[in-house]
């Protein structure tokens, strides 16, 4: 998606990359940070962040995946590691939501990598 509309308003990649940034800060994830990923041909943003504890992050997940929906009404995504919830990946096209473990973080630094 390149346009999204939140009630009534669009709202480009960047904007719904804040958006889920200011939730998922509001909602006690440590570290969010929106890295700018426009580079890798397949993504513009990514936000990464750390949850405590997996339990947590999974519930990070089903709260991010709940808002957005009351939110937009419907967003489509796909998701990855909730099971495990070291590294759980949302994508939502253009947009990808990292939420991990802190261990996980420290190991694959994607700050680094995409800084």
């Amino acid at each position: 998606f390149s346009k999204i509309t939140q009630k009534g308003i669009n709202m480009n990649t960047l904007d719904l990359a804040r958006f889920f940034a200011d939730f998922l800060i509001k909602n006690d994830a440590k570290k969010v940070e929106i890295i700018n990923t426009k580079n890798s041909n397949v993504f513009d943003y990514f936000i990464v962040c750390t949850a405590d504890s997996k339990l947590f992050a999974q519930k990070l997940l089903v709260n991010l995946l709940q808002y957005a929906k009351n939110e937009f009404n419907q967003i489509n995504c796909a998701i990855e590691g909730y099971k495990k919830a070291d590294w759980i990946i949302v994508d939502y096209g253009k947009l990808a939501v990292h939420i991990f473990s802190e261990k996980a973080r420290e190991k694959f630094n994607m700050e680094k990598l995409w800084r």
